[in-house]
């Protein structure tokens, strides 16, 4: 095992192929494969991946550790793939991960360290948050025991990542990327990537259990690292987005705008373009239009000015009375976006809202 999170390509013998496929087919197969998942090309990925693992069974076996390789492949593809029906294929990568598990099962045994990668990816493509908690916790146990202390940070790391979205989120799970990031932070340099990221989930962790003041420089970490690079990296810009959300929770709304105009100069920016708050306030609901059930809506136009806050908000339509009106506007003026960028410098921009509100009954 070489790399957890990503499965590393795999270095397949081609002396022993089936007659009824060639070598060169398998090859050029498998290589499109690879160059469509590093490339972040879902769809073309997913394709070669059914490919290959059709091409694989004839080539390896059903039995074989190499056909078991493909289907992990191919299991991650699945669950990366959102062209087509999400559900069915997540319900197939969880099937061919289970599959692939067992393989590996019967050729290394139930407690070999060989085993953390399956369980990881069945961990991950899952739907079920009781499989997926189980296999990482099983995974943690195989890691802890092989004694590779990497490997049991990559897990760790990893088994945060997909628990921390699940009613398993715990306070041991919170240990896991503390732990992981303990461990990054000690031995890999500050630029390493895997320390990087382990530096914004953790970030992220500490933001989510109100923890401000350790998040904070957590996420500057992760933009000052990220400043070497000539293109924008997705860990910085969620940094600046997530600090933007920090100051404006702790109302220090001065110290978000930085962070604005950071986002505004590293997104490409289209007119035609929804904009998408970095920050919003809900609207509170008028208490006398809650107790009459009524439920309206409120669109306003608005200035998005050069520091990414709202200016000159205006009602252009609404529905219900003019209590929703009045709770849009003053919750609008508390948002806040990136700023338009026209030849490197941030410019006003006009914008539009519509916020809704709605009685449950």
């Amino acid at each position: 095992m070489k790399t957890i999170g990503k499965i590393a390509p795999l270095l397949l013998a081609l002396s022993t192929v089936s007659p009824l496929v060639s070598a060169d087919e398998f090859s050029d197969v498998y290589r499109s494969y690879q160059q469509a998942w590093e490339s972040g090309n879902n769809i073309d990925a997913r394709s070669f991946a059914e490919k290959a693992y059709v091409l694989g069974e004839a080539k390896f076996g059903k039995d074989s550790v190499d056909y078991a390789n493909l289907g992990l492949n191919l299991a991650k593809a699945l669950r990366s793939d959102k062209s087509g029906d999400f559900e069915l294929n997540r319900q197939r990568a969880t099937e061919i991960a289970t599959l692939s598990l067992a393989s590996y099962e019967a050729r290394f045994g139930e407690n070999a360290a060989d085993l953390i990668e399956p369980l990881i990816v069945l961990g991950d493509v899952t739907e079920d948050s009781k499989t997926a908690k189980n296999a990482y916790q099983r995974a943690l146990k195989l890691a802890k025991a092989s004694g590779k202390v990497d490997l049991l940070a990559h897990t760790r790391m990893n088994a945060y990542k997909r628990l921390s979205r699940t009613e398993y989120y715990t306070s041991a799970v919170y240990g896991y990327i503390r732990d992981a990031h303990e461990y990054f932070a000690e031995n890999h340099p500050a630029n390493s990537a895997v320390r990087l990221e382990a530096t914004y989930r953790l970030a992220g962790a500490h933001m989510g259990n109100g923890k401000y003041q350790k998040a904070e420089p957590l996420f500057l970490e992760v933009i000052e690292q990220y400043k070497i690079l000539d293109y924008s990296h997705p860990y910085a810009l969620g940094a600046h987005s997530r600090l933007v959300e920090l100051y404006e929770r702790m109302g220090k709304s001065d110290l978000s705008t930085e962070h604005c105009v950071a986002i505004g100069s590293m997104k490409p920016w289209d007119d035609n373009q929804e904009q998408t708050p970095l920050f919003r306030k809900n609207p509170e609901y008028p208490m006398e239009l809650v107790r009459r059930g009524k439920s309206g809506w409120a669109e306003i136009s608005f200035t998005v000015d050069e520091m990414g806050m709202v200016r000159d908000p205006k009602v252009l339509n609404s529905e219900g009375g003019k209590g929703f009106e009045r709770a849009s506007m003053e919750a609008l003026s508390a948002w806040r976006y990136a700023p338009k960028f026209e030849d490197g410098k941030p410019v006003k921009a006009e914008s539009s809202v519509r916020l809704d509100f709605r009685v449950e009954r």
